[in-house]
């Protein structure tokens, strides 16, 4: 990735306008974003003067297509009840910047978690986390057919799968692709589980579901929801299954760093304090069918777990991160990842499984 001051020229080339400022805002699994200031108005993309930018770049595997359908998304959704920032352009070819990118608009705030300060952190939390809860329950409200996304293309289809498969099948029909391409043969028998009991938990709800929902992908601004990111994952489906996502991320995600985010006595009473919380507050929002949710539970966790290990097997690239992305995948946090999935599922899944171990 080139250095911010190689890309400010290239933008200032690219827009035709001079860039003021140029920094690093974030590094995820995919993408790199940085923070663009203009000195001008950008009258081609309708971009008014004053308006600071995320760049956000594509640099993982098939970021043509993730870019265009993350823009594709933005787009639709502005002007409903979501909160997302307003995407300015989207632009598939590598040449002008190094990698595809999406330029939209930086939404005034922070991620909900910061990982800086606990004090800091816990305060964000406390001012902002009823707001996130209630802008998931706005996202699973969202008029998928007024705003044109009733025909979304689907994020999770494996090769031969029919886009019009309800979302809970493809996601099934994923985690059996990687337990036999893995091979992750320790995950055989929870996937049997799930299989066994899909039937009954098929859905024909359709909702916008962001399947990435978490404190890291919200933007907060004092007690205010200002923007949901990151939107790759996104699929149409039932919100239990959304629901269920962000409740595992958040009961079973564990950071080395900071410490008090690490699968220690600190980290493991906060995520099971907060995800116990969501769970609650969304179901004061909007009512879960808690049998139907407990399921989802354990599919999510299998669907995790399941990348997870291929990532550690067969490197990040496999499941089309960065390959960077796989340093995150830590013993610790296959660990938490493991025990929730046995807990959700009832079938033990061996904490020292070669499924776990890189090949």
């Amino acid at each position: 990735m080139a250095e911010a001051t190689e890309i400010a020229t290239r933008m200032t080339r690219y827009l035709g306008v001079p860039v003021e400022r140029c920094a690093v805002l974030a590094n995820g699994w995919e993408t790199t974003v940085f923070e663009i200031v203009l000195g001008r108005e950008v009258t081609r993309f309708d971009i008014p003067k004053g308006v600071n930018l995320a760049l956000r770049f594509y640099q993982a595997k098939d970021g043509q297509n993730k870019g265009a359908r993350e823009f594709e998304i933005l787009r639709a959704l502005v002007g409903t009840r979501c909160a997302v920032p307003r995407p300015y352009c989207f632009e598939p070819d590598p040449e002008p910047l190094g990698a595809p990118f999406l330029l939209m608009k930086r939404v005034p705030g922070g991620p909900l978690l910061h990982t800086r300060s606990f004090p800091k952190a816990f305060v964000t939390f406390s001012l902002a986390f009823f707001a996130f809860v209630r802008g998931h329950v706005e996202l699973h409200r969202v008029d998928i057919k007024g705003c044109g996304l009733d025909r979304l293309a689907p994020a999770f289809a494996p090769p031969g799968d029919s886009w019009d498969a309800p979302l809970l099948l493809r996601m099934l029909r994923t985690v059996k692709m990687r337990v036999e391409s893995g091979p992750l043969p320790h995950l055989v028998s929870a996937l049997n589980w799930a299989l066994e009991r899909a039937p009954r938990f098929v859905s024909s709800r359709r909702s916008l579901l962001h399947l990435d929902y978490h404190p890291l992908n919200t933007i907060v601004s004092g007690t205010r929801l200002t923007g949901i990111i990151d939107w790759v994952f996104a699929d149409i489906g039932d919100p239990h299954l959304d629901a269920a996502m962000t409740a595992m991320i958040m009961a079973s995600y564990a950071f080395e760093r900071p410490r008090w985010l690490a699968a220690n006595i600190c980290g493991n009473t906060l995520r099971r304090f907060f995800s116990t919380l969501y769970i609650a507050l969304y179901h004061s929002m909007a009512r879960l069918d808690f049998e139907r949710f407990r399921y989802c539970q354990a599919v999510a966790a299998l669907h995790r777990l399941s990348m997870f290990a291929i990532m550690r097997r067969r490197g990040a690239e496999q499941e089309g991160f960065r390959p960077e992305a796989a340093a995150d995948v830590t013993p610790s946090a296959m660990r938490l990842l493991s025990r929730y999935a046995s807990r959700k599922t009832g079938v033990a899944i061996p904490l020292d499984s070669p499924t776990f171990s890189p090949a």
